[in-house]
């Protein structure tokens, strides 16, 4: 009988030990996420909008420090614009704006946040900081492509542009931490 209860002892402290330090790593995320998201460049932006998006995006939450957490925002922020750029690409009926322009700026953001993302692992943030900066360059120029414009393709283009300039806040403020 002893041993069966050594063994029940050996095995209940074993789960609350990884309870414990899966609740620690979960809390220093957590922490990452709020120091990112609380960024003064986020804050000008849309802060519910990034504290919504990292908290609900499992890679976020189970990054294990914060160099790993900025990787996955980067990574997260290139693929919101590479499904910009397919929702222009995919527009069928030939739009008001300069369809062509408005992809490659898409493109354009793409490739800035994976150059980004190879000079994080070369723990180069500020050249990671400066191609994600220059992504603005891009929105503004679909901005202006899209103007005014009423139609229901340029209104929702205009939207994704909107809230895309609220992701690469977010991205900004997460290179801002390391």
């Amino acid at each position: 009988m002893t041993s069966s209860s050594n063994c029940f002892f050996l095995v209940s402290l074993v789960v609350l030990l990884l309870f414990f330090l899966g609740s620690t790593l979960t809390m220093a995320s957590t922490k990452d996420i709020d120091s990112i998201c609380n960024d003064s460049f986020v804050h000008n932006h849309n802060k519910t909008l990034c504290l919504q998006t990292l908290t609900a995006y499992p890679p976020a939450v189970s990054a294990t420090n914060m160099v790993n957490l900025v990787k996955v925002t980067v990574d997260l922020v290139r693929t919101q614009a590479k499904k910009r750029a397919g929702f222009v690409a995919g527009l069928e009926k030939e739009p008001t704006f300069n369809k062509t322009m408005c992809y490659e700026s898409y493109i354009s953001i793409v490739d800035n946040f994976r150059s980004a993302q190879l000079e994080i692992e070369d723990n180069d943030a500020q050249t990671a900081s400066y191609d994600i900066m220059v992504s603005f360059d891009q929105t503004k120029i679909v901005k202006d492509q899209v103007g005014k414009n009423t139609d229901k393709a340029s209104k929702r283009l205009m939207e994704m542009t909107l809230v895309m300039e609220d992701f690469i806040a977010i991205a900004v403020g997460a290179i801002n931490r390391i």
